[in-house]
């Protein structure tokens, strides 16, 4: 949740500093993320910090930067949820159709800029974009770079370059690490309509820093900042706009420029191209304006380093580096590198495992494919064909015994080509490796003819089949879970959450995080599914009696921690969260995975006990339960509840045997 201490902490610094009045109330914009909205009913409401606490405190704006050389338009949508929804139903966005309305007459007022900036805080991919009268892709082919945060560089450096071309839009999107974790920023600049960034690591001595104290926080000293280097022409070629920069202007320059910040003052700057020393000086031309004539204290300063030089030496269609070093006054040293070339061609990033392919994804629509395939081959497949099946058959008894048959030779020809494999009889290699692939091909025969098997007699057991169907069709029209879903509104708070979209306060919210959640709950019980039916069936139906003795690898003890542990994982350790979060009533109405863990929980101790029983009957000597072959899992339908009883297709497999 919020915390109220750290947006007055936050407001007390910008009154502090002034930023908000500087230049006439543009230098500073802030803008609100997913953190900034938790627990928050609507923008208007008494909880909503961003608005009472921040420099902007609007539903996203529109600033036009005009100079005597061109207009420059940045536009920032809010694409926070309308309805705050308490955490973890906070990680997707979306604009509505009013919110596109807004969106497209902003775009209009920006037309003919030289450059536009589209701001917002969750990268495209994890947006989802209603229509007005145009489609965001109509809309983005006028926008030149797509700025946005929200995903923290994710873990294990999947996230440490999330960029990408949009190329069939023509615009890049470039997501930043945010300064708390990473203390990173970024720097643009505009030289002759060629946008270029750098970002920059803030060289504190602990990343991430520990919170100082929220509201006694004083002003820490000047931190010791090694120079900042942004070249600006030659452009880093990996970054060109081909559709919005004036490209040609970079083989038509006389000098080489590049911008150099420093908190002390810069004693050279000195550039190589190739690995050679450019022979020509390079020079600060830089220079510092007041754009108000009464406010002289208000400067911009530009930083500006020259060094003439000939593009024709490079036009050539290779791929050229030039190395920056700058070097302050305090001896502090700051290099960079910077490719480029005089063509309209990108270089590659191939940061793909880096996070461009995660920015290039559309995962509102992968999250809605994957949920209903998934969903669908799981109620078909595991739920209702092998149901249709046992009812087409004359005696479902007869098919099992017939099919506990098969299994058996199955088997035996497994122990026998395994037999082979292990005594090394055969020595030829590729004798070896077809036996091999023989082996491999006969196991995955087996486990999915005894998997088929195991779906048909799970059927055949209503207390655990039905509540298993129940379980599917309520997946698709029942809410996954109800409860306060924001819990500062109190009863105005409550809703339920669905598949395909949260409802509240008599609204529908299309949140992508449904699509998750009802996604992780598929998964979990698809995984029951495939589970419960193969260890509810008698090892007898799989095994021969000379091995059935012995215990299965599905029934051994480490495959049964294994799912113990899923089911804490993905059942319990999320419903306790979410009962954590959204009350009670999430566990009363609870389908999605509450109920499931019930289910799981309430037959688990029923199901163990028949195991056991099975185990000890299979175990000569052991107990005499007065009939040969292996006590079989009572089939309610054709046993009429006598559990103990041998059923008549077990008897028949023990006459084959």
């Amino acid at each position: 949740m919020q915390q109220i201490e750290e947006w007055q902490a936050y407001q007390k610094t910008l009154k502090e500093f002034g930023v908000r009045e500087k230049f006439s109330s543009t230098f500073y914009r802030d803008q609100r993320g997913n953190h900034d909205c938790f627990d928050v009913f609507s923008f208007d409401d008494h909880g909503n910090y961003y608005k009472n606490y921040s420099a902007v405190g609007t539903n996203g704006y529109q600033l036009d930067i005009n100079e005597s050389f061109g207009r420059y338009s940045f536009i920032a949508t809010d694409g926070c949820p309308k309805y705050g929804f308490a955490r973890p139903l906070n990680f997707f966005g979306y604009l509505d159709a009013r919110d596109m309305q807004q969106l497209e007459q902003r775009m209009a007022l920006a037309a003919g800029a030289n450059h536009t900036f589209l701001l917002n805080h969750y990268p495209v991919s994890t947006m989802l974009y209603g229509k007005y009268s145009k489609s965001f892709g109509e809309l983005a082919k006028g926008v030149s770079v797509f700025l946005c945060g929200h995903l923290h560089q994710l873990v294990g450096g999947i996230g440490a370059q999330l960029q990408a071309y949009k190329a069939q839009d023509g615009y890049w999107e470039l997501e930043i690490g945010d300064m708390k974790d990473h203390a990173l920023y970024r720097v643009y600049a505009i030289d002759n309509d060629l946008v270029s960034f750098v970002d920059v690591t803030l060289p504190l001595p602990e990343i991430p820093m520990h919170n100082p104290e929220k509201l006694g926080m004083a002003v820490p000293k000047q931190i010791a900042h090694p120079p900042v280097i942004l070249a600006t022409n030659p452009k880093d070629a990996r970054y060109l706009l081909p559709r919005h920069e004036p490209l040609e202007r970079i083989r038509t320059s006389k000098f080489i420029r590049i911008l150099v910040w420093a908190d002390q003052p810069v004693q050279s700057v000195s550039i190589s191209i190739d690995g050679k020393l450019h022979d020509a000086p390079v020079t600060y031309k830089g220079k510092e304006t007041a754009p108000d004539p009464n406010k002289s204290d208000e400067k911009v300063k530009v930083p500006l380093w020259v060094s003439p030089w000939d593009p024709n030496t490079y036009d050539d269609g290779q791929i050229h580096e030039m190395v920056i070093v700058a070097t302050d006054k305090a001896g502090k040293t700051t290099t960079q590198r910077i490719p480029f070339h005089l063509g309209t061609d990108l270089i590659p990033l191939h940061n793909d495992a880096r996070g461009g392919w995660i920015m290039r994804q559309d995962f509102p629509a992968i999250f809605r494919i994957s949920n209903t395939v998934t969903y669908f081959l799981m109620t078909v497949l595991l739920v209702i064909l092998p149901r249709l099946f046992v009812l087409s058959l004359a005696s479902p008894s007869i098919w099992v015994a017939q099919r506990s048959l098969e299994h058996h030779k199955d088997e035996a020809r497994l122990k026998h080509l395994w037999a082979v494999l292990v005594r090394g009889d055969v020595l030829n290699p590729v004798s070896v490796i077809k036996l091999a692939l023989t082996l491999v091909g006969s196991w995955s025969k087996f486990l999915v003819a005894t998997q088929f098997t195991a779906q048909v007699y799970f059927t055949t057991i209503p207390w655990l089949y039905w509540p298993a169907y129940a379980f599917c069709m309520m997946l698709a029209i029942a809410p996954l879970f109800s409860g306060r879903l924001i819990p500062s509104a109190g009863a105005g708070g409550v809703g339920s959450v669905y598949v395909y979209g949260i409802y509240i306060a008599g609204d529908w919210a299309p949140l992508l995080d449904s699509y998750t959640y009802a996604l992780t709950s598929v998964i979990t019980l698809v995984v029951l599914l495939v589970y419960i039916p193969v260890a509810a069936t008698p090892v007898s139906v799989f095994y021969s009696p000379r091995v059935a003795g012995s215990r299965p690898w599905y029934r051994s003890f480490a495959v049964r921690v294994l799912v113990a542990v899923f089911v804490v994982v993905y059942l319990g350790l999320p419903t306790m969260m979410t009962v954590y979060t959204y009350g009670w009533t999430s566990i009363v109405f609870g389908f999605g995975r509450a109920w499931i863990h019930d289910f799981v929980e309430k037959r688990r101790e029923a199901l163990d006990l028949l195991l056991v029983l099975e185990d000890m009957r299979a175990q000569p000597g052991l107990i005499n339960w007065g009939v040969p072959g292996m006590y079989d899992l009572p089939n309610l339908q054709y046993l009429d509840n006598a559990w103990l009883q041998p059923t008549p297709y077990q008897t028949l497999i023990d006459g084959h045997e």
